[in-house]
């Protein structure tokens, strides 16, 4: 009994010893409880804090700290150029590492607050994007599903993802801010179909898996408008309109739209689909609307924060000019690249991209959005055919038609 007892000590104190631990290296690093995006935010660490690693699961890392478990991603644990835009700076204030009952920190909940004011968004919006949670058990099931036969894992090694230089987070201004742009689209009307919203975000969820920003929270919505047509904001939240699904025909027409938009999320291109003025976009008094939610938190507001204010003034203005003016045709490209990418490291055939819009480019579909236009149709058509010829495409990626019929119904 007694040598038994010696026998289990001894491998507590070697597992002990073989536990790796790490320190966070970023500014934001976001507890969940599961390896996934998609999972419950538990808290946030802050830049420095240690921790003990208890497992490494694709990408996520097992951790304690304290009394607290959950997953990190192991990008937390990579240092990398700090960013010196002032949204990054107001990030780093130790003003938000809580998270409230509503599963969202004070900071990113008072910018969305207030940018939802700003846009003149829908008030529901914010309620609407923290109710909305991704059934993990069906997720599960559905990935399950998906891939049933394919090796998954060989299959991301043929795809590689270039490295970038682009910060890999959202400090919770910009969080904040995309909350409130998505409020302004979503002022078009929500299409509430709960079956199809849940598999639009399963498809989604997919894809962001298989890419480089695999932990940022991709929310999908679809937009009850005619018009075909996807929409992107800061954070992660996309659109995708009623009339864009009535033209897909198969699941990965649908990850290729999907991806395209999780490109420009991951690329950081601020997109501010909205046509107000420059004065809805002004952020004075960004933080005047958090004191309650900090104050039940028992959070005290940091008055440095409203020494940069302008400065965040005047880099809205930058976005929105940056888009207005022209450049976005430089972020279509690499988002329309990036797409093909994305969507066939995931399994599905990207070629189908071009299949969609082929349809599109004879169909009489109405569209809001210029990249989907006749003529822009056939430069990304030439494009992307470029694009698919350099990759290592093969039989084996699936479009998953059957299932498309089934779930979405059109």
């Amino acid at each position: 009994m007694k040598r038994t007892l010696i026998i289990i000590l001894l491998m507590f104190s070697i597992c002990l010893l073989s536990q790796e631990s790490a320190t966070v290296q970023r500014d934001r690093a976001i507890v969940r409880n599961g390896p996934g995006s998609f999972f419950q935010i538990l808290a946030e660490l802050e830049k420095g804090t240690s921790f003990t690693i208890m497992e490494k699961d694709n990408g996520w890392l097992q951790i304690q700290v304290e009394n607290l478990e959950g997953y990190v991603s192991k990008k937390v644990t990579v240092q990398r150029k700090a960013s010196d835009d002032v949204f990054s700076r107001m990030g780093m204030q130790k003003t938000d590492l809580r998270v409230s009952q509503h599963g969202m920190s004070a900071g990113v909940k008072g910018f969305a607050q207030k940018f939802t004011k700003k846009f003149d968004g829908s008030p529901n919006f914010i309620t609407l994007y923290t109710d909305q949670k991704l059934d993990a058990r069906a997720y599960k099931n559905f990935r399950k599903e998906t891939y049933l036969g394919f090796n998954r894992k060989a299959n991301y090694k043929k795809f590689i993802i270039p490295t970038t230089e682009v910060k890999d987070f959202f400090s919770f201004p910009e969080e904040g801010m995309g909350i409130g742009i998505a409020s302004r689209i979503a002022s078009s009307g929500i299409y509430n179909d709960a079956a199809l919203t849940e598999y639009v975000n399963q498809v989604g969820n997919i894809v962001v898996e298989a890419t480089d920003v695999y932990d940022i929270n991709y929310n999908f919505f679809i937009l009850d408008i005619d018009e075909v047509n996807g929409y992107s904001c800061p954070g992660g939240i996309i659109f995708i309109t009623l009339g864009m699904l009535k033209m897909i025909r198969t699941e990965a027409e649908l990850a290729c739209v999907l991806a395209h938009e999780i490109a420009h999320v991951a690329q950081h291109h601020g997109m501010l689909e909205m046509d107000e003025r420059k004065h809805h976009i002004m952020a004075d008094n960004a933080f005047s609307e958090m004191d309650e939610e900090m104050d039940s938190m028992g959070i005290k507001q940091d008055k440095e924060f409203l020494s940069v204010e302008q400065e965040m003034e005047e880099l809205c203005f930058s976005i929105y000019e940056t888009l207005v003016n022209g450049r976005l045709q430089e972020y279509e490209k690499e988002a329309d690249e990036l797409a093909v990418l994305y969507a066939s490291r995931a399994g599905y055939d990207g070629r189908q991209m071009l299949i969609l819009l082929q349809r599109l480019k004879h169909s009489s579909s109405k569209t809001n959005n210029e990249h989907y236009t006749q003529e822009q149709i056939e430069e990304r058509i030439e494009r992307i055919g470029k694009n698919l010829s350099s990759l290592p495409l093969d039989r084996g990626l699936f479009d998953h038609k059957d299932r498309w019929n089934r779930r979405a119904g059109f």
